[in-house]
């Protein structure tokens, strides 16, 4: 009976010491370190798929697709781009200029590095894994700035195309070398006579920039009698010194009027054409070209105090 029960007790002793054992060897951990441990462990998470997938940190903004882009200034739009690849970004400006802390450009004068700016197209090449952003000006004028975020992924070479709204596009901010280069090939006179007459012809001049008239710019005006001329729906063409308006005149009159420029004359006019009619019959349509001269701004003045004042 006595080995009996000390065998019992042996087993029962056995089976009882490995739970005690188990219990013993797990250290109680406190509730503050487990919280910390899974934030660390979140944050670990979010970094790594921020490093898969630049695009992660911007998932509830507007990254555009789009290879045409409209840009209203101080307003930033984001958009993909190749990773270790040239990136073209064509932009409004003539002679553009790129202010950036993301990005680097060449050590030297002519040579590229991660922006590299040829006439009005700025190239961006970058091996970095984190979106980068950039300021785009027109050299020179500080007056419209185009923000732009960069989200590099791993796709082919993109080319977008940088495009203002209607309501930012400004006569004179602009500024196109080449533009300026074909204006000045020729005599005045006759630069304006090519360009009324690359007009009728559906042609655009070399450098000019074609946009709808813009909310923000004042088209001319003609007060012609018994015509409704009106610049509302139509074109503008921006060059460097000068530009064109295209609008449309109609014969409201009950009788054949023939149109007169000197309606549409003003302090800044260059000057004025109609195509493909001069002459109008009621209710017939012509479009109407005025080329004006670009304002490069006013000379300062000194002021002159009036003799008659106090008087």
């Amino acid at each position: 009976m006595k080995k009996i029960k000390c065998s019992l007790a042996l087993s029962v002793a056995l089976a009882i010491s490995p739970s005690i054992n188990a219990q013993d060897a797990i250290p109680v951990v406190p509730a503050s370190v487990m919280k910390k441990a899974s934030a660390e462990a979140k944050k670990l998470s979010v970094e790594s798929e921020s490093r898969a997938n630049p695009e992660s940190g911007y998932r509830g903004a507007n990254v555009s697709q789009d290879a045409v882009v409209k840009m209203t200034p101080g307003v930033n739009q984001i958009i993909p781009v190749a990773i270790g690849h040239p990136n073209r970004i064509v932009t409004p400006f003539g002679n553009p200029e790129v202010v950036s802390t993301s990005l680097t450009g060449g050590s030297a004068d002519g040579e590229c590095g991660e922006v590299c700016i040829k006439d009005n197209v700025v190239y961006v090449a970058t091996k970095k894994n984190h979106p980068v952003t950039m300021f785009v000006t027109e050299k020179g004028s500080e007056s419209q700035a185009l923000s732009l975020t960069m989200v590099p992924r791993e796709i082919p070479p993109r080319e977008v195309f940088l495009k203002l709204d209607g309501s930012s596009v400004v006569a004179g901010v602009q500024s196109n070398p080449k533009a300026e280069r074909w204006e000045r090939s020729k005599p005045y006179i006759e630069t304006i006579r090519t360009i009324f007459r690359k007009l009728a012809l559906g042609d655009v001049p070399q450098g000019y920039s074609m946009n709808k008239t813009p909310n923000n710019i004042t088209p001319p005006y003609c007060d012609h009698p018994g015509m409704a001329v009106s610049f509302k729906n139509g074109q503008v063409l921006m060059g460097h010194s000068l530009t064109v308006f295209v609008g449309v005149a109609e014969n409201n009159s009950s009788n054949a009027l023939e149109f007169n420029e000197a309606t549409c004359g003003d302090w800044d006019v260059a000057a004025v054409t109609t195509w493909p009619l001069k002459v109008l019959e009621p209710g017939q349509q012509t479009e109407v070209y005025v080329a004006r001269k670009n304002a490069k701004g006013k000379a300062p003045t000194s002021k002159r105090p009036s003799l008659l004042r106090g008087k």
